[in-house]
């Protein structure tokens, strides 16, 4: 039931809300043109903060769904499968940790957590870290209850997976350090720990030290060039009040029931818990204290980071909000059966209904660069020659990649320029009109010099932008 409720969430209305934006036309077709080419990113995205790109690991995963659905929308949906493997990797962090109970509850706070139901039809880097987190925390629970070190690898290369899509992962590093010290293990074993979790680490940053010893360290000094000089430009006012008082609650609740506010009443139940299991004497199981501890981790990181904080890049911190609010649900369902069983009600009725209205209400741009499609194609059949203006991509990279993937981007092709007027001031004289954009046949137009051509072959080496290739 759980995994159904999980499943209608993330699909439903799917044709609408499948995002098809700028970035996601962009790597779909980088993809896209690896695999007919043959050939393997050997980098990951650019990052939109600075001058690095991330591993190539996101690419190849979207390589890998475009041959298994060979469809358009072929990656979307792997992604959104993937966010419900997500949901089951909870559910079964929850029966380890709590039996049936934990499982139920664990189950029905990742299935319709808002934050994770909005982002369930994207195919972007920062929303498939929330898959990686979860495996990375059914790893580490697997690990805290049978202390095998298999467990202790998947840690690591979930992890190392997780950081090498996008650097808001990071935080995760912190997992398997606490997996080191919180067990009562000799030190021999905390070593095993270690280097295990540490190789699992290395291996997933494999592709990205060969991209390096090959360019004289080119990524490496990128990165520590953001972080050393970069992250400056951003001015962020931060104060740990603020971080306390609201960035963490209202993160909380806009990620479990998309009410900001909710988090206040998580901030009470948990400090309601922990006095009743303090009063009880209860032990808190040695995974929910890694739990609290890498938390702890994650509030002191985010303190002292001074770049973007828009809910794009906050994926990574949902795997700790849902199991640190199933946790606080599980625990008031074992003192009181009745009052548990009205608080997840109310956590699952608040979350259906901000879920369903998304669902429902708030389509992505998707339907309307489909109907602009259709419409050129009404128009004109065989192949296109695609140009943005100045750098419209919002409009010109989706409309790209459905034409690259029907092969029908070709030098033969009519030549159809695209622009947003929403963030330029577009030309007269466009055939076609939708919301804003406009598409133009250059042919009819006198003056095509802020139009710039997009093909494979370049659209493949933006991958490079950050390092001496395709640079305007």
């Amino acid at each position: 039931m759980v995994i159904f409720v999980a499943i209608v969430l993330r699909f439903g209305n799917y044709e609408n809300r499948w995002v098809l934006n700028q970035d996601e036309g962009r790597d779909a077709s980088i993809a896209l043109y690896a695999n007919r080419q043959g050939v393997l990113p050997e980098v990951g995205s650019p990052a939109s903060a600075g001058p690095f790109n991330f591993g190539p690991w996101y690419f190849w995963l979207i390589m890998f769904w475009e041959r298994v659905l060979p469809i358009a929308m072929g990656p979307w949906i792997g992604f959104t499968l993937m966010s419900v493997v997500s949901v089951i990797c909870f559910a079964k962090i929850g029966e380890l940790l709590a039996g049936k109970r934990g499982m139920i509850i664990t189950g029905l706070v990742s299935g319709v957590a808002v934050g994770q139901v909005n982002g369930a039809p994207d195919m972007l880097n920062t929303v498939i870290v929330g898959f990686g987190s979860a495996v990375a925390f059914v790893g580490m629970a697997q690990f805290m209850k049978k202390e095998n070190l298999w467990w202790a690898l998947l840690v690591g290369v979930a992890v190392g997976w997780s950081v090498n899509v996008h650097f808001q992962s990071l935080g995760l590093l912190g997992l398997p350090l606490v997996m080191v010290l919180i067990n009562k293990f000799s030190i021999v074993k905390r070593l095993k720990i270690a280097l295990i979790s540490g190789l699992g680490l290395l291996l997933t940053f494999m592709p990205m030290i060969c991209f390096d010893l090959n360019r004289n360290g080119v990524w490496v000094r990128s990165v520590i060039d953001y972080y050393t000089v970069g992250v400056k430009r951003y001015y962020v006012p931060l104060r740990w009040l603020t971080e306390l008082k609201d960035f963490w609650p209202q993160l909380f609740g806009s990620v479990t029931v998309g009410v900001s506010n909710f988090g206040y009443l998580w901030l009470v139940l948990g400090m309601m818990v922990v006095i009743l299991l303090w009063r009880k004497r209860e032990k808190i199981d040695n995974f929910w204290l890694a739990l609290g501890l890498s938390m702890l981790i994650q509030v002191i990181l985010m303190r002292f980071y001074r770049g973007p904080r828009s809910g794009g890049y906050l994926y990574a911190f949902h795997g700790w909000i849902i199991l640190i609010s199933s946790w606080i649900l599980i625990n008031i369902h074992k003192f009181n059966q009745k009052i548990g069983i009205g608080l997840v009600l109310l956590v699952v009725s608040l979350a259906l209904y901000s879920s369903i209205k998304e669902v429902v209400m708030y389509p992505s741009q998707a339907k309307t660069i489909l109907a602009m499609k259709k419409e050129i194609d009404t128009r004109f059949g065989g192949n296109i020659r695609i140009f943005n203006y100045d750098n419209s991509n919002m409009i010109a990279m989706p409309m790209f990649y459905l034409y690259y993937f029907e092969k029908r981007v070709g030098e033969d092709g009519v030549a159809l320029g695209f622009c947003n007027k929403e963030k330029y001031i577009c030309p007269e004289g466009q055939i076609i009109e939708k919301r804003n954009y406009r598409v133009y046949k250059l042919d009819e137009l006198t003056d095509v010099m802020r139009f710039n051509q997009l093909t494979p072959k370049y659209v493949y080496e933006i991958l490079m932008v950050n390092y001496g290739v395709n640079k305007k």
